[in-house]
């Protein structure tokens, strides 16, 4: 908002001492020149304090994927308890990081006056990190203030829909399946079967993974359709999937081992 301002205002002054000396033609042109020069060397400063940002982001992330790793192998080499005490410590060495990248995504806040999406940017980042701390309240709080550009925002807002047990759930997943294709189709679909498979509705998760083979090879989604046609819904399970589902925290697996995503939005 602030850089539309500032752009207007110089534009208007630009204008109106070119329109004195060369006519109102000239004024008018000058002008929205300055409009558009300004709007662009402001927005490429912005972008450049944003990437800074989320250079340094990415940077905590690496480093945690790096020490997680060799903790991971540490553990593996020399146990410390049974399996849950030692998830408990990756998890721990994994919150820590996670809290420092919300530290640094907050940094973003003083950019937000001079881009007016920047904000829902920052929730929206702000909510997948809550969510992999499990801060669910916080991450309620801020899904009405995000933006569902990334198929993880649109799995945790499914399901903590099914969690909440809120209306609207199957109009939320049609509005925005229309957006993915291919392997970003996946997850989403994936979310949205198991939930209707654990509401009793199997002929539609049949039809959903019908759909979802239509957009994407991914062999979890093939698995689930052929047991679900076979009969055997026993065998539907979107463990092949790996930390991509398990990070939503709709089902534990009987060991896991805590990895950090890598993956940011921009």
């Amino acid at each position: 908002m602030l850089t539309i301002i500032i752009a207007v205002t110089a534009g208007i002054g630009v204008g109106a001492a070119s329109a004195h000396y060369w006519g109102p033609y000239w004024g008018i042109g000058f002008g929205m020149v300055t409009i558009m020069v300004l709007q662009l060397l402001i927005g490429l400063w912005v972008r450049r304090k944003i990437n800074a940002i989320n250079g340094g982001i990415q940077n905590v992330l690496q480093e945690a994927q790096k020490h997680i790793g060799r903790k991971v192998r540490l553990l593996q080499q020399k146990p410390q308890g049974n399996a849950k005490t030692m998830q408990k410590l990756l998890e721990k060495d994994q919150e820590g990081y996670l809290r420092q990248v919300l530290v640094q995504v907050e940094t973003m806040a003083p950019m937000c006056r001079w881009n007016i999406m920047l904000r829902k940017q920052m929730n929206t980042m702000k909510m997948i990190y809550n969510y992999q701390l499990r801060d669910f309240k916080k991450v309620d709080e801020l899904m009405p203030k995000v933006m569902f550009f990334d198929p993880r925002a649109v799995a945790m807002k499914l399901a903590r829909m099914y969690k909440n047990d809120m209306p609207g759930m199957d109009k939320f997943f049609r509005k925005k399946i229309r957006k993915f294709k291919d392997d970003n189709a996946v997850l989403i679909y994936a979310v949205y079967s198991w939930i209707l498979m654990k509401r009793d509705r199997q002929d539609e998760a049949t039809k959903v993974l019908i759909e979802a083979k239509n957009k994407t090879s991914n062999p979890v989604i093939t698995a689930n359709w052929e047991a679900l046609v076979n009969g055997m819904p026993k065998k539907f399970s979107n463990a092949g999937l790996g930390d991509e589902w398990y990070a939503l925290f709709l089902e534990e697996p009987k060991l896991r081992q805590q990895r950090m995503n890598k993956s940011m939005y921009q």
